[in-house]
């Protein structure tokens, strides 16, 4: 793909207009249903399914703790994120990465790492934190691309997923960011 990939922070909920919202939508309801694990494990799902964790979603948007980073190519949602920071001092130096995913028609085109890439250098440069975590559903491969990202995994809960499939372990991963003053850890 020749367009450029544009990434933009949604930090309020008047910032998720109708059109950003249906894309939204979409791409969840899209990628559920082609057996992604971004919170809907069993598909199919539909627009019905999906819109109520748009609407929290988007009611949860507060530009000090949770927001929206979509990747969009020519005013196409491309992929998107959310990130979940703490509220509370003894965790405010962490933030969880969820709902990873990159719209079925932009897949292999280098959308997921840009995201991974963009959420990192926000939560360094722009929020000061120290850590990233995220959970991953075990043998869908998704540990190994959050490898070559600069995650490491730092334990599983066995079995933690009931699926149709069979019961899986939810991987525990983490990103340490660097600091000003050096890596996490040195001071």
């Amino acid at each position: 793909m020749t367009e450029v990939l544009q990434m933009s922070w949604l930090t309020t909920p008047a910032m998720v207009g109708p059109r950003v919202r249906n894309q939204l939508l979409e791409c969840w309801r899209d990628v559920s249903n082609a057996g992604g694990a971004v919170g809907f494990p069993f598909p199919p799902v539909s627009d019905e399914h999906v819109l109520p964790s748009i609407d929290a979603m988007v009611r949860s948007l507060d530009l000090e703790v949770n927001r929206i980073l979509i990747a969009t190519m020519d005013g196409e949602l491309a992929g998107w994120l959310l990130l979940a920071g703490n509220s509370s001092e003894l965790t405010a130096h962490w933030a969880r990465v969820l709902r990873v995913q990159t719209a079925l028609n932009f897949r292999n085109c280098g959308v997921g790492r840009a995201l991974m890439e963009e959420v990192s250098r926000a939560a360094t440069e722009d929020l000061s934190l120290e850590q990233l975590r995220l959970e991953v559903r075990a043998g869908m491969g998704l540990e190994g691309f959050y490898q070559s990202c600069g995650w490491r995994e730092i334990g599983r809960w066995p079995e933690a997923l009931r699926l149709p499939g069979g019961d899986r372990d939810e991987v525990l991963m983490t990103l340490a960011l660097k600091r000003n003053a050096g890596p996490v850890g040195v001071r």
